[in-house]
């Protein structure tokens, strides 16, 4: 029984370890992604990511209080930008080059996903429509 109680008890110290409200530990220009695009939600979770777990390319999440989830690379460069319950995410938030074409060419359109990959961006509309650019923000593809 004793080691029951120790297990739960050493696993809420550690969750409260790796996932904390404290945006202290996110690098500054984390901080300032998330204060220049999501200045109106407040950060509700932010997980730092062992280095141990060496398949993850996000070392920080972050989680809003309107849903939206964001990841963070070690040096605090935006990766992920994710609205699990399709709550809108700024065109400011996204790269420019990004911005401006769907500005252009899906201008009632809403943006609930962005993922920047080695060779590639991804951004997932609100209808389903998932657009592929290349690392610089030209369109490349519909998937």
């Amino acid at each position: 029984m004793k080691k029951v109680i120790l297990s739960g008890f050493f696993a809420l110290c550690s969750f409260g370890i790796f996932a904390q409200t404290n945006t202290k530990i996110l690098p500054a220009t984390a901080q300032d992604f998330i204060q220049q695009n999501f200045s109106s939600n407040t950060v509700e979770e932010v997980e730092e990511n062992s280095k141990w777990q060496i398949w993850a390319d996000d070392k920080y999440e972050v989680k809003l209080s309107n849903g939206v989830e964001l990841d963070f690379d070690e040096n605090g460069n935006i990766i992920e930008i994710d609205s699990p319950k399709d709550e809108a995410i700024p065109m400011k938030a996204l790269p420019s080059t990004i911005a401006t074409y769907l500005k252009e060419n899906y201008p009632d359109s809403q943006v609930i996903g962005w993922e920047k990959e080695k060779k590639s961006q991804e951004v997932e509309l609100l209808d389903g429509t998932e657009l592929e650019f290349d690392e610089q923000g030209n369109f490349r593809k519909i998937d």
